[in-house]
């Protein structure tokens, strides 16, 4: 069964009933951080869904049921604890925990049983080839609570005894309680097998020496050549390594030959040692009274862990969001236009005269359309109310119904339920970076097509522009500006962003057509044509492209317009002709040559991390792909629909010519979720001059339509649209050709209607993708 590490994170914050951090670290096991509430799940080879599910149901349980400072004073040996004493402790838990969680969450039973089976077939207990009724009471408990019955364990009345308890075990004080009788027990228990193994050890090694003694005592010529080395004052080559640190039987090695004694070492050498080292620890062991016994089989699973862990996958790195600081991001719609007006009125006599005759040339041509669209837009909108109507019975009986009551059932009054449309609102975000030069004049006007529609149809919407040229913030605030983000420790580190209000739906009817104004003066300002009637502002400089920092910090924002307009759907707009800029860095930790740490910018492009976007507080996680484009970017996105519930329209403006299909090849994904050179991919003739069809014959749909969709991630809607001239607002007239006749009217007047559909394209789509 396929499965992701998102879905197994997803599963162990509903089994913990918290929103608990999950990491996937380069690590040899699962952890839980009692204090910190982080569950860390190793990466491992060939890791199966079961083995997943084990590892995060078990950390779960010890989420649920382990008390932070219980385990904090057994692992760090305080109090009545001590080292060896958590090993135990440690078996126990896991199977108080383990049962707990199992029976809270019964389709885990399976995964534990499955999951344990493939740990001891890699044999992670270390009991391969060995008899398990040999081992130790602690070792076949430990065994025996993670494999079952299935492994034949054996246990005598006193163990049978203790195991029930640990299978009835329900608190931690029943845990520490049974884990010290457990831990005496095994005390006596492995000292007992301890000697026993040293006397065998001594009984075999003894009648090795026996056998030895016998035939020495029959060689002359060993004791004769030991006697010339003691002459000549050389060591004994016979003394062992035994009688050395015992002094005891010296005589039993006197009559021993350098031949003899290579002879024996050829033959048994390892023997020989561990013979010593075992009479040496069992010596040692005898006088020390500190005793502790171990759980073997505990000690190698930890061990074991490292050889699953996969080597080669890339280090996990999980990114947290900035916080927006506004007072270093926003500037308000009064002082935008009150910067543009006074920059103006100090270079033009009359400009306000020049702008009254430009506003006025823009409502000649759409004033007309805006209406009728309106008006369209409010009998759709009551078209698909009416369409969901419900007629049900009330349950009341009808008094003019009720003389049929003997032929027919329905006598109960009735009543039609009209359902509330969803409300609606707009926040548009416009790209103001320098590539847009030449489509700035045409994308204000489209603005504000779209603006003057949502004013008529009481649509709540906001208007902001964004960029980050430091010279406008310092004509807006007066000051250098600070830094647009804080700058913690593991959050995405990018470039400040400015957001320039321009208009809303809150202003009064002088005040939009005071802003309406200065807005159409803006875009004729940027106008490539040759008919230029005013300079740029210096705060209206054009920059870079910041477009996610800017949905970064358009998040608060969205939900507090949200929340004063009462909306049922917030409707993210954004224009733009260009990719995001790329954010490869966050705020690290460094140590200088002192060993002290501080905070810098840390790289994170090239593809070296798993990177992961986090907002612990808004539940939201996400593992970034890499592709052409910034996986940031797109990972953003996702972040910003789910946390403010809107939907992000896409428009994205590609340019004439060669331009336009430049940016078809780079921008248009199909149903698929495949862009072109993906469709024909390969470096022969063919599949280079199949794109290049492909692309020209998606460059005609746009220039008739003005528009085309793709299926870009990250957002609910993107359009491809064309820029410069094609993206003009034309001035439609009726045009008849010859005699004028009926049918010629009707095919002039749905061809003009067809032109200001067409060439309005943002409020066109825009309403298109409102639910009604």
């Amino acid at each position: 069964m396929q499965f992701t590490q998102e879905s197994k994170s997803q599963l162990a914050k509903l089994m913990a009933t918290e929103n608990l951090t999950v990491e996937h670290r380069k690590v040899s096991t699962a952890s839980f951080n009692l204090k910190d509430r982080v569950l860390t799940l190793p990466v491992w080879k060939d890791m199966s869904g079961e083995m997943y599910d084990l590892l995060t149901g078990h950390e779960v349980g010890h989420a649920l049921e382990t008390p932070e400072e219980g385990w904090h004073n057994a692992v760090m040996g305080t109090g009545k604890f001590d080292k060896n004493f958590k090993n135990f402790l440690n078996v126990v838990e896991d199977a108080r925990i383990e049962k707990k969680v199992k029976r809270r969450f019964p389709g885990l039973r399976q995964s534990f049983v499955k999951a344990y089976g493939q740990l001891l077939e890699k044999d992670f207990f270390g009991i391969k080839y060995r008899n398990v009724n040999a081992l130790p009471f602690i070792d076949r408990l430990n065994l025996y609570t993670k494999g079952g019955v299935a492994l034949g364990i054996q246990f005598n009345n006193e163990e049978t005894k203790m195991l029930a308890d640990v299978e009835s075990c329900e608190t931690w004080e029943d845990v520490v309680r049974i884990t010290e009788a457990i831990f005496d027990y095994s005390k006596t228990e492995q000292k007992e097998l301890q000697q026993e193994k040293i006397r065998q050890l001594n009984s075999f090694y003894d009648d090795e020496d026996g056998d030895y003694e016998t035939d020495m005592d029959s060689n002359d010529d060993s004791s004769n050549d030991e006697e010339e080395n003691q002459e000549d004052g050389q060591p004994q080559a016979g003394k062992t390594e035994k009688e050395s640190s015992d002094g005891e039987d010296e005589s039993e090695s006197k009559g021993e030959s350098d031949s003899d004694s290579e002879e024996k070492s050829e033959e048994q050498p390892e023997k020989s040692n561990t013979i010593n080292r075992d009479k040496e620890s069992h010596n040692s062991t005898s006088e020390d009274e500190d005793f502790e016994p171990v759980c073997e089989t505990d000690e190698k699973y930890r061990e074991n862990e490292g050889q699953l862990l996969d080597k080669s996958c890339k280090e996990y790195l999980y990114v947290n969001l900035p916080t927006p600081i506004y007072s270093e991001i926003l500037t308000p719609y009064k002082r935008v236009h009150e910067l543009m007006e006074m920059y103006w009125a100090d270079r033009f006599d009359s400009y306000k005269d020049t702008q009254n005759v430009l506003l006025r040339e823009f409502k000649n041509r759409n004033d007309r359309y805006i209406s009728l669209l309106a008006k369209e837009f409010e009998m759709r909108k009551a078209a698909s109310k009416y369409s969901k109507q419900k007629i049900s019975e009330t349950g009341d009986i009808d008094v003019n119904r009720i003389y049929k009551y003997q032929v027919d059932d329905n006598i109960f009054r009735k009543a039609t339920f009209v359902p509330k449309g969803k409300s609606h609102g707009l926040v548009l975000l416009l790209d103001r970076s320098g590539s847009m030069q030449n489509n700035m004049e045409s994308s204000w006007e489209q603005i504000l097509v779209l603006a003057m529609f949502c004013r008529k149809v009481n649509i709540p919407f906001v208007v902001y522009g964004f960029g980050n040229d430091t010279g406008a913030f310092q004509l807006d605030h007066g000051r250098e500006n600070n830094r647009s983000f804080t700058k913690n420790l593991h959050e995405l580190s990018g470039s400040d962003v400015f957001l320039r209000e321009y208009l809303n739906s809150k202003m009064s009817a002088s005040e939009f057509t005071r802003c309406s104004k200065n807005i159409m003066a803006l875009a004729g300002s940027y106008s490539y044509r040759g008919n230029r009637k005013f300079s740029t502002p210096k705060t209206e400089n054009l920059s870079n492209t910041p477009m996610t920092e800017a949905m970064i910090a358009l998040k608060p924002l969205v939900e507090q317009f949200r929340k004063v307009n009462n909306l049922d759907i917030v409707n993210t707009v954004i224009m733009h002709d260009g990719d995001a800029d790329r954010i490869t860095t966050i705020i690290g930790e460094r140590v200088d040559y002192k060993g002290q740490s501080y905070s810098s910018t840390v790289g994170i492009g090239h593809g070296q991390f798993n990177l992961v976007l986090r907002d612990t507080k808004n539940k939201f996680e996400e593992l970034m792909v890499e592709d052409d484009e910034c996986p940031v970017r797109q990972s953003v996105f996702n972040w910003y629909r789910k946390t403010t519930g809107s939907k992000i329209i896409g428009f994205f403006i590609a340019g004439t010519g060669a331009g336009l299909r430049a940016g078809i090849e780079r921008r248009y994904i199909n149903e698929k979720g495949e862009s072109l050179r993906q469709v024909y991919e390969g470096h022969s003739n063919d599949s280079y001059y199949q794109r290049k069809e492909a692309t020209k014959q998606l460059a005609q749909i746009i220039k008739a339509e003005r528009f085309l969709e793709s299926k870009n991630s990250g957002y609910n809607k993107f359009f491809i649209i064309p820029g410069g001239d094609d993206l003009d607002i034309e001035n439609e007239s009726l045009h008849v050709d010859g005699a004028v006749t009926a049918g010629k009217l009707k095919n002039a007047f749905m061809k003009m209607n067809k032109k200001k559909q067409v060439s309005r394209v943002l409020v066109n789509r825009f309403i298109g993708e409102i639910a009604l």
